[in-house]
């Protein structure tokens, strides 16, 4: 007997280009359980309602030049249908002598499909990430950790970061239970830095100066407490976080 013809490989859920290569996607049709209750607390009838599908794709790496602009519209026009699935979360995870990762989140309806347009609610989170050799940093080919505009010093060296896009969206139903209207918020970016050393700007206001002149399109970006560890059986290490708000665009 010959073996079954079961599908091995990855798919390309959001239809990326074709310089980043994908490790898994999933699928997720996700329905909601209604039921009413007799007199003894017998389930008398039960039906499911909703038609919402969730997909991620994840363990995403790149093979380019240009991380961010073969990306394209998905910084672009963060929030916006691709391949007809609306994009609602990009995490990138980045590791120093190691090329990045990425996982994309998203969802759609069978009833009242999102399609794509500006009207659902968009943001250009481009800026938010090292791509124009004209800024403090330089272009950035997937690979290794970017500096963020981070005024390093001699005695630091980014070792691992995280990026973070997220989007809150809004999904009403219809009279049926079925989706209805649906509508993206507050598109928020996140980014987590470690260092090995102590970078020259260490306080949470000097990297608030350097993330904003590198972040034109973001609200200014607010850092938490800096956090900065010594010892002596390894070499000083310091790490951040903070968040930036982009601009909404609904027209």
């Amino acid at each position: 007997m010959a073996d079954a013809v079961v599908d091995l490989q990855a798919t390309n859920i959001f239809g990326l280009n074709a310089n980043f290569n994908t490790s898994g996607s999933t699928t997720t049709p996700t329905k909601t359980r209604t039921e009413v209750l007799d007199e003894s607390g017998n389930v008398a009838c039960a039906r499911l309602v909703g038609d919402i599908e969730e997909v991620t794709q994840s363990g995403i790496m790149y093979c380019g030049t240009d991380f961010v602009g073969d990306l394209a519209t998905f910084l672009t026009t963060f929030g916006d249908v691709q391949n007809d699935w609306l994009v609602t979360a990009i995490n990138i995870s980045m590791t120093a002598g190691a090329p990045a990762t990425m996982d994309i989140t998203g969802h759609n309806h069978v009833t009242n499909a999102h399609v794509t347009g500006v009207s659902i609610g968009q943001a250009d989170v481009s800026d938010f990430l090292p791509h124009e050799v004209t800024e403090a940093f330089a272009a950035w080919d997937g690979n290794n950790v970017p500096d963020f505009g981070i005024t390093l010093g001699t005695t630091a060296t980014p070792s691992s970061a995280t990026v973070g896009f997220a989007m809150n969206h809004v999904d009403t139903p219809d009279t049926n239970g079925d989706h209805f209207v649906g509508k993206n918020t507050t598109p928020r970016c996140t980014l987590s830095m470690d260092f090995s050393g102590i970078p020259t700007s260490s306080t949470a206001a000097a990297l608030e100066v350097d993330l904003k002149a590198n972040t034109n399109n973001m609200l200014d970006p607010l850092v938490m407490p800096v956090a900065l560890s010594d010892s002596n059986t390894a070499h000083d290490t310091s790490s951040f976080t903070c968040e930036a708000n982009a601009d909404l665009i609904t027209a």
